[in-house]
């Protein structure tokens, strides 16, 4: 993930702009700079589902006699360790998931849609270089 900076059009030169670009500062310039929304979620939130699994699969390991290589004794001190730690890390519930697949929907929903906004303004600019091409020639031509 970059650092990045949200200017104003015109607020730095071409050479600026590559210079900081070049060191790894993403810069956007943006019209309306305030308007700006993000839509990426937190890298944290969006791992969260495999923090849990991974924490399903050690305590399922430590809790299985044939698979923990530690005796009863160790076995049990690292299960009370394991509890204590996760009970105070992210919680085990299905609505949290359910959240996060919401979300996730809502994120893939809003990027879709600027893609689409994207390529619409993109294909309306082709579009008006094409008829500014068409128009050139048609006077070239008389």
């Amino acid at each position: 993930m970059q650092p990045m900076m949200i200017v104003p059009p015109q607020t730095f030169s071409e050479g600026d702009l590559k210079l900081l670009r070049d060191n790894g500062i993403c810069v956007v310039e943006a019209a309306d700079p305030e308007k700006v929304k993000f839509v990426d979620p937190l890298p944290v939130v969006t791992s969260r589902t495999q923090i849990e699994q991974a924490s399903i699969a050690l305590s399922r390991k430590l809790l299985t006699k044939g698979q923990c290589p530690y005796d009863d004794a160790t076995r049990g001190n690292l299960a009370r360790i394991f509890v204590e730690l996760l009970s105070k890390g992210t919680p085990l519930d299905p609505a949290v998931i359910e959240q996060e697949q919401y979300e996730k929907t809502v994120f893939d929903s809003a990027k879709i849609d600027e893609l689409r906004r994207l390529a619409r303004e993109e294909a309306k600019a082709e579009r008006a270089k094409a008829k500014a091409r068409a128009a050139k020639n048609q006077t070239a031509e008389k």
